[in-house]
């Protein structure tokens, strides 16, 4: 038997820390050029998907309808804790009518998009995932591709374009909740007069912050649904690799969405 020395062993832990880094950029690239392959399938094969119409309208409901009430309930509170925080920092600085400008600043430009897109992220992404990863395991991906059908077309494009279109509709909701709530805060909390909150929101307001919103929550709505199909197709291992992908698919896409949110704002604001 071979003994083994402390230096053997410290040459051994060393290579390990070597060797970990370099398997996960490995990795990484591996599961990002997989990623692109398969969105690059997509759009190479858009046409297909006008056949599973019925399909898209199915994940548009499950999207969007299905996340109305906690969107809007999100929404509700960041307006209001907005509007109270601004008026406790800034009250003594301020008129009262720029807390209606902050509201709808911070709302239009920033909250509302992205904590929507965090909160579906854990709802939407998770669900898309576990469903495509159930249908892997299962052996029905596969039973499909045997029947000739082409799976990315018809399990893929239809979420993926669900998310895309609904997603900035469930954002314009959730702005226009989450300014209410913020004058709602403002006015019972804060005691700042609604009058002085519309007056500041009308001289803040500028289309383009709304525009940006609505293209910060497309952008999102790719991510989320793509990342989460993508998770969800390529399950491994049983019922445990499918535990594992929608645990991935949560943290891809929140820091996915974190990193894109400075991305879309370095380069349109």
């Amino acid at each position: 038997m071979t003994e083994t020395t402390p230096e053997s062993t410290l040459i051994s832990r060393s290579a390990e820390l070597f060797y970990r880094p370099g398997k996960l950029i490995l990795t990484f690239f591996e599961h990002l050029g997989r990623y692109m392959s398969t969105i690059g399938w997509m759009i190479y094969n858009f046409r297909n998907a006008k056949e599973y119409s019925g399909n898209i309208l199915q994940q548009m409901v499950m999207i969007g309808n299905n996340s109305i009430p906690i969107v809007l309930f999100v929404s509700m509170f960041v307006g209001m804790v907005t509007a109270v925080q601004s008026s406790y920092q800034l009250y003594a600085w301020i008129p009262r009518s720029v807390v209606g400008a902050l509201v709808t600043k911070s709302v239009l430009l920033e909250l509302t998009p992205l904590l929507t897109a965090l909160v579906l992220a854990g709802k939407v992404g998770a669900t898309i995932t576990a469903e495509l990863g159930t249908m892997r395991v299962t052996e029905q991906i596969d039973a499909l591709e045997a029947l000739a059908f082409d799976p990315i077309s018809f399990l893929i494009t239809p979420r993926v374009l669900a998310g895309v279109l609904m997603f900035p509709i469930l954002v314009v909701f959730g702005d226009l909740v989450a300014i209410l709530g913020g004058m709602f805060g403002a006015s019972a909390i804060a005691g700042i007069p609604v009058e002085a909150f519309v007056d500041g929101m009308k001289s803040s307001f500028e289309t383009w912050d709304a525009i940006f919103g609505i293209i910060k929550a497309t952008v999102f709505g790719f991510i989320i649904t793509s990342v989460s199909c993508y998770q969800g197709f390529q399950v491994q291992g049983g019922s445990e690799g499918v535990g594992k992908a929608t645990m991935n698919t949560v943290v891809l896409a929140c820091l996915s969405v974190v990193v894109m949110d400075f991305i879309l704002a370095s380069v349109l604001l």
